[in-house]
């Protein structure tokens, strides 16, 4: 039988976020060496998680309580969401505060490295169809997953990567370097600008603030970055 590989992955992912009321919590996550994974029902898509069962799987007597139980792997579960691109207008809209918030760049094969080992990380699907889940020996958590792992192909634009975390709540990495910089949105406000670039300081990366030309965005480092050696971090969970 063949084996399904991925050989083409990003060096990094990265993961917009909102700062204002959340500031303090959003850049604590990055000095304590954590992604934050909540519920699905959380996220902005009211698709999320929609699926139907093949012909065979509902034929089987047994399928409600299997549906029942795919059901509450992903009531369960805890998902953070990141994309293979930083300078997608929209997602700097819609998920980090209309251009207000971050940015935070992770290295994917030292954030892979610094994660437990029953966390999941995937590449998004965009499909005009919702997944049909099989009559096969997958576990409810792996359905779960695949539940949650395509979209529309109208979502595409995104190039979304998700890590699956089996519960809600904090994923640590350690002390594993997995972020690597960090993205200012050009509407950030003095305040939480102070509080990101003291963030990276702390934990010893870059910031860089958007700068906008036209239609084009870059982003400015300064010219010095001194990167202070960074303490070890317990991993947590």
């Amino acid at each position: 039988m063949a084996e399904l590989k991925i050989y083409a992955k990003p060096s990094n992912l990265y993961r917009y976020r909102p700062l204002g009321v959340k500031a303090v919590r959003e850049l604590k996550a990055l000095t304590d060496g954590v992604i934050y994974c909540p519920a699905y029902s959380a996220m902005n898509d009211p698709m999320e998680g929609l699926h139907r069962l093949s012909a065979r799987f509902a034929e089987n007597p047994r399928s409600e309580k299997s549906r029942d139980r795919v059901q509450a792997a992903m009531d369960a579960m805890g998902i953070a969401s990141m994309s293979e691109v930083y300078d997608h207008e929209p997602m700097w809209a819609h998920y980090a505060d209309q251009f207000a918030g971050i940015c935070v760049q992770y290295n994917l094969a030292r954030l892979i490295k610094g994660l437990d080992r029953d966390i999941a990380i995937t590449r998004m699907m965009y499909s005009e169809l919702e997944p049909v889940l099989l009559k096969d020996s997958s576990t409810s958590i792996d359905r779960a997953r695949l539940c949650l792992s395509s979209k529309t192909v109208r979502w595409a634009s995104e190039r979304e990567w998700r890590l699956f975390k089996v519960d809600q709540g904090s994923a640590g990495y350690g002390s594993e370097k997995a972020v690597t910089k960090i993205f200012l949105g050009s509407r950030v406000t003095p305040e939480d600008e102070a509080l990101a670039r003291a963030a990276g300081e702390e934990i010893g990366v870059p910031v860089a603030k958007m700068e906008i030309d036209a239609y084009s965005i870059s982003f400015k480092e300064p010219r010095r970055f001194n990167l202070r050696k960074r303490p070890v971090r317990k991993a947590s969970s």
